[in-house]
């Protein structure tokens, strides 16, 4: 029986060294401008949609704490364009059977090639989306991951791919851009976006993004808080500030700011949004120890109650923690499940020091069950090291039963095995 949730790495590989793709393992960064090819722009950008149109998905699911893959991948025969950049991908958002991806190194307002990718379990399938039409306007991507999927949107069977960025000649003016897969073109709405005093397009970054409730798109900076896009009310937006306000930090130890993924967390739970944060970088109660809380919406987006609480010297005190070896290791990039409330996945990576360079030993995943008195279950991974927030999705609950049988966990090899006490 398929998992109802899964877990999965949010860079995908999109080439297949065996097959020759691609000669070494050339990367263009994001930012970064695209390497020069000998073919015109416009040449180049319908060589990849083109190529792009002819990948094929092949998934891997196990149950968590255990990691699924979303492999996707050319046939042998699909013209390569002449170009770097379209070696990997990365998920962006997810909605019951649809996952969105950037293929490449592709963000709106980067010349970088590439598009947008949808993985449809329902059939495994994969379809692409060309880039947001250049010249309309001077925009800038709102994060690394900002593109977010809607199931439904558009009639039984239709989705709805919604793309925000910032027009760089206003402080809060936005260009909301949404694909319609009925009509299969882009169409624009410029807005003006409710930001609270202080925070403007130099300072407001697109963390995390998803759908919920049929009609809100949401995204997230972790740090300052969310946007909120009412597809009912004219794609009206809406501010909601965080239970936890923005960290406090020695910007000497943290030149470019402390990474929000580490710390802080937000998803939507059987139909309503929560709030994950560790109580780091910010002051905290008289008494209160580390550990973290979440936190939830309620259904008019007025307020925050916080629902759960866990201290890490639970966690610790656990018996199956303890019988890992891990002593007081801290953990980090916690993912709320979306299939069960209360419960979190949290990871740690051993460390040791050798010489002057850090050594990762190896890398587990924590299953914390807040709503049963902090029950932890600990499970290694092979893999030594999560250098980013995994992302959950619930794509395998809906991937038809005539699919070939999944890989059983015991031949999962990527994903390692559970610690008992």
């Amino acid at each position: 029986m398929a998992p109802p949730m899964v877990l999965l790495d949010r860079e995908v590989e999109l080439c297949d060294e065996e097959a020759g793709i691609y000669e070494g393992p050339v990367r263009c960064s994001w930012g970064l401008p695209a390497r020069s090819s000998a073919e015109g722009p416009e040449k180049l950008i319908h060589a990849v949609a083109e190529y792009l149109q002819t990948f094929k998905a092949q998934p891997l699911v196990a149950d968590p704490p255990e990691l699924s893959s979303l492999n996707i991948r050319p046939p042998k025969s699909a013209p390569v364009p002449p170009t770097a950049g379209l070696e990997s991908g990365c998920i962006s958002s997810a909605d019951k059977h649809l996952v969105a991806l950037y293929a490449g190194g592709y963000r709106p307002g980067y010349s970088l090639p590439g598009g947008y990718l949808i993985y449809d379990a329902s059939n495994d399938s994969i379809s692409a989306i060309p880039c947001i039409p250049p010249g309309t306007c001077r925009t800038t991507a709102m994060g690394f991951q900002s593109a977010v999927v809607m199931c439904g949107a558009t009639g039984e069977g239709g989705y709805l791919l919604a793309e925000l960025v910032w027009v760089c000649t206003q402080d809060s003016q936005a260009a909301l851009w949404l694909w319609e897969s009925s009509a299969k073109q882009w169409d624009v709405k410029l807005r003006d976006l409710p930001l609270p005093p202080g925070t403007t397009a130099f300072n407001f970054s697109v963390h995390s993004c998803f759908s919920f409730g049929g009609s809100f798109l949401c995204w997230v900076d972790l740090h300052r808080g969310m946007l909120l896009c009412d597809l009912r009310k004219d794609c009206n937006f809406s501010f909601i500030e965080l239970p936890q306000g923005p960290p406090d930090y020695d910007a000497s130890d943290y030149p470019y700011g402390p990474c929000a993924e580490e710390f802080r967390s937000v998803a939507c739970v059987h139909g309503s949004v929560k709030f994950l944060a560790f109580n780091t970088f910010v002051e905290r109660e008289p008494g209160e120890t580390f550990g973290l809380a979440v936190w939830t919406l309620s259904p008019d987006h007025s307020a925050w109650s916080r629902s759960y609480k866990c201290s890490f010297g639970d966690i610790w005190a656990n018996a199956n923690f303890q019988s890992a070896g891990l002593g007081q290791l801290s953990p980090s990039f916690p993912v709320l499940s979306i299939h069960q409330d209360g419960v979190v996945y949290l990871v740690v990576n051993d460390t040791s020091a050798v010489g002057r360079r850090l050594v990762f030993n190896a890398r587990y995943l924590l299953r914390v069950d807040m709503g049963n008195n902090n029950d932890v279950q600990v499970y290694q991974q092979k893999t030594t090291r999560i250098r980013s927030q995994l992302f959950a999705s619930e794509f395998s609950a809906h991937r038809r039963q005539e699919h070939p049988r999944e890989m059983e966990s015991s031949e999962f090899g990527a994903s390692g095995k559970r610690m008992k006490a």
